[in-house]
C-alpha cells in the first residue's frame, strides 16, 4: 500500500483529523442518512490534509538567516530582547494564513539553548495586541556568535503550538522545529550588532528558503 506522505509530505499531527472527519461522516450517512455528507466531508478532508502539508525545503547555497515560517512580514522593527538575546535586537513579525504551510523551522544551524511556554489567550493574529498576549512557545538558537530567538504564536483559530525540539538538540538550517495548528504567527528577533534587513513589511516568506537578511562581517 502507497505511503501517502511518502508522495505528498503530511505532519504526524493531520491523522486525529482525519480519523474524525471520516468517522462523522460515516455516522451522519449512515445513522441520520444526511445527503450529500460524504461529498461535504470530503471538501473538509481535502482541506485539513493541505493545511497540515509539511514540504521537504531544500536551504538555499546563499548565506543568511532563513524564515522560520510561511507568511506575509507584517512588522519590522527594534527592541530590547530580554528573554534569550539579552541586547538590542532585529524583531520580525509573520503573519500565516491558513492558506500557509505551519511547520516553524530553524533559521540557522545550531544547538537550542533555550525553549519556554508561555500561556495566554487566542485573539487573531493580526491584532497589534496579539503578538502581546496570545500563547507562545518561545525557542532560542545558538550557533557560535550568532543567536537566534523563534517565537511560535496562537491565533483566534490556532488552539495548539507543538514543539518537536529539546534544549541541548543540534538543529541543521532550515530543519523543523514544530508546528502551530491552523492560522497563526511566527516572529524572530536577531541581535542588531550582527544583522542586516534583506526583506521588506507586505512581502510573502518562505520557511526555511526565503532569507530574512545577512549576517554583519564582523561576527
Amino acid at each position: 500500500m502507497m505511503n501517502i506522505t511518502s508522495k505528498f509530505p503530511l505532519d504526524k499531527r493531520v491523522w486525529p483529523g482525519v480519523v474524525f472527519l471520516g468517522s462523522l461522516a460515516l455516522l451522519l450517512r449512515g445513522i441520520l442518512n444526511v445527503p450529500y455528507v460524504i461529498r461535504s466531508f470530503a471538501v473538509l478532508l481535502v482541506a485539513h490534509l493541505l493545511f497540515f502539508r509539511d514540504p521537504q525545503r531544500e536551504p538555499p547555497m546563499a548565506q543568511g538567516l532563513l524564515a522560520p515560517a510561511d507568511g506575509k512580514v507584517v512588522k519590522i522593527d527594534e527592541i530590547f530582547e530580554e528573554r534569550f538575546l539579552h541586547e538590542q535586537a532585529v524583531r520580525i513579525r509573520i503573519f500565516l494564513s491558513v492558506f500557509d504551510v505551519h511547520s516553524t523551522r530553524a533559521p540557522l544551524a545550531g544547538i537550542i539553548k533555550y525553549q519556554n511556554y508561555v500561556p495566554g489567550k487566542f485573539l487573531n493574529a493580526l491584532r497589534k495586541d496579539a503578538f502581546d498576549h496570545n500563547e507562545s512557545n518561545w525557542i532560542g538558537i545558538e550557533n557560535r556568535a550568532r543567536r537566534v530567538l523563534v517565537r511560535q504564536l496562537t491565533g483566534a483559530i490556532a488552539r495548539r503550538i507543538y514543539s518537536d525540539v529539546v534544549i541541548g538538540q543540534v538543529m541543521g538550517r532550515g530543519e523543523k522545529l514544530g508546528m502551530i495548528c491552523y492560522g497563526s504567527g511566527v516572529e524572530v528577533c536577531i541581535p542588531k550588532r550582527l544583522f542586516q534587513v534583506g526583506i521588506r513589511v507586505g512581502q510573502h516568506v518562505c520557511g526555511g528558503a526565503t532569507i530574512l537578511g545577512a549576517w554583519n562581517e564582523e561576527d
